[in-house]
Parts: C-alpha cells; sequence; structure tokens
C-alpha cells in the first residue's frame, strides 16, 4: 500500500519496481479505482486476468490499483476477498492518498509506505534538477514562479514546466495553467459572500470527485478562511473533518462538500 498525496510518485513507482525485478508487462493489471465505479466490473477485470498464462517464470501476476481510497468500504471488503482467493496467483500494489480510508481488513493485508511531502525548498531543487537534466535554461524567478503554482504536487508542476517551456527555455509560467488554486479561491470567495448556487456550479464544472479530497486538504490549509478567532478555526477543522470522513460514504459526494462549505461559512459569520 503506497499513500501519500497527489503528484508524490505512487503509481511510477509502483511500475518502477515491477520493471526493476523484471516483470513482463503482460503479467501486469493496472485498475484506475477511480474509473471503475463497480466493484463487479473490477472483479471481472481480476477474474480474466488471474485465469489467463502468466508470462513470466513464477507464474505470479501483479495488479496495481490506483486510487484504491476511492472504493466504498463495501467494495473494499469485496476487495479483500479477491485477494484472498488469488493470493498464490496474485500480488496487490495499492495506491492511495489517505490510508484511513482503507478499511482494515485491507489495510492488515499491506505493507504500507508513506510518501511525505518535499518541503518546498526540495521541492524546488529537484524541479530545477529536472530541467537541468532536461537542458533547459531558466531564471530563478520563472523557477519559483512555477513551485509557487504547483507546490506540493510535482506531477502538476513537471507538467506546467513541459507547457511554459519554448525552445529550450523556460518561460514565466501563466497563471492562468494553474487553474486548479484559481478555482478554489473563487469557490472560496463565492461561499463566504453567500454566493451558493454559484460557487456549486464552479464545483461542478471545475473539480473531478476524485479531487474533492485534495478541496477539503486545501479547506485545511486555509481556515483563516472560516473565522478569525482560534475557536472558530478549531470548529472549521471539525467541519472539515466531518466532510472528509463523510466524502466516502455518502452517495453523492457534491451535496457533501456544499453541506460542509455552507457550515463553514455559517461557522465564519458565527453562526454554527
Amino acid at each position: 500500500l503506497l499513500e501519500g498525496v497527489p503528484g508524490t510518485g505512487k503509481t511510477s513507482l509502483a511500475y518502477l519496481m515491477l520493471n526493476q525485478i523484471g516483470i513482463p508487462s503482460g503479467d501486469i493489471l493496472y485498475i484506475n479505482a477511480t474509473r471503475e465505479r463497480k466493484i463487479e466490473d473490477i472483479q471481472t477485470k481480476i477474474i480474466g486476468f488471474v485465469g489467463s498464462w502468466a508470462l513470466g517464470p513464477t507464474g505470479i501476476k501483479y495488479i496495481i490499483l490506483d486510487e484504491a481510497d476511492a472504493m466504498s468500504p463495501l467494495a473494499q471488503r469485496l476487495l479483500r476477498g479477491e485477494m484472498e482467493t488469488y493470493h498464490r496467483e496474485c500480488r496487490f500494489i495499492l495506491t492511495c492518498n489517505y490510508a484511513v480510508k482503507i478499511i482494515p481488513a485491507v489495510h492488515s493485508r499491506c505493507q504500507t509506505y508513506t510518501f511525505r511531502t518535499l518541503d518546498r525548498d526540495d521541492f524546488t531543487a529537484r524541479i530545477g534538477e529536472i530541467l537541468m537534466r532536461e537542458s533547459v535554461a531558466f531564471e530563478i524567478d520563472d523557477l519559483l514562479k512555477l513551485v509557487e503554482l504547483s507546490y506540493p504536487d510535482m506531477r502538476k508542476c513537471i507538467n506546467l514546466a513541459q507547457e511554459a517551456t519554448l525552445n529550450r527555455v523556460l518561460q514565466t509560467p501563466r497563471e492562468e495553467a494553474a487553474a486548479t488554486k484559481d478555482y478554489l479561491v473563487e469557490m472560496v470567495n463565492l461561499f463566504k459572500s453567500g454566493r451558493t448556487n454559484d460557487a456549486r456550479k464552479l464545483i461542478i464544472t471545475q473539480a473531478q470527485v476524485e479531487e474533492y479530497p485534495d478541496i477539503y486538504r486545501f479547506l485545511y490549509q486555509n481556515l483563516q478562511f472560516w473565522g478569525q478567532t482560534e475557536d472558530q478555526q478549531d470548529n472549521a477543522l471539525l467541519i472539515i473533518r466531518k466532510g472528509l470522513v463523510n466524502h466516502g460514504l455518502i452517495a453523492d459526494p457534491e451535496i457533501n462538500l456544499s453541506a460542509t462549505l455552507v457550515e463553514l461559512k455559517m461557522n465564519a459569520q458565527g453562526v454554527a
């Protein structure tokens, strides 16, 4: 079980490990749990994959289950059954953003590795190293702007750097290229001003369901939006925690997130 915030290289490491030990690509099945919403579809893929001949000499196959924390508790319980049934034929590599959303029955069957977020200086140094290895010239101010728009998501930073590079020279990154932070700030401002419907429309048009946990983290990192006093911010933290816990339990995550933001607005107004 590889756990860590988005963009830290969990899926890349899974493939790297399998490549390092010489596993043929035909013995690897990749499943994205955020796209395969039905456990029946996942089970069908696993059964079909396990039933085919292994190409490697060990006869072992490997399943990468990406974003496993997007699965409901019921789906995870069924997944546990598949892990037990095919433990002789298969090894499972799970990735997740939040290990607390993996049920104990699955968690206990995995060795967990946690990806820590790089501090800002190390993050900046790593991006600079990548640019130099790719023979991309850059100004320090442009590099710092790139980090400002994407930290702590390394994958996003690399993508932005690629978009902003012309003739092997890093151009000044455009803020609109990093729309995620812009729409989050706009969303918060809309809710704080009482424009709930506009904020909900913004969420629908800009955010994918798999991005919702990142929105909760954004809210947590900006408690000052939800009150100036320590008591207000403490209560805001509890509201955010409740919303994140309910995210995987409520049928419509959009309704849950909208309700959480309404509670936060009331808290900031001293109503909650």
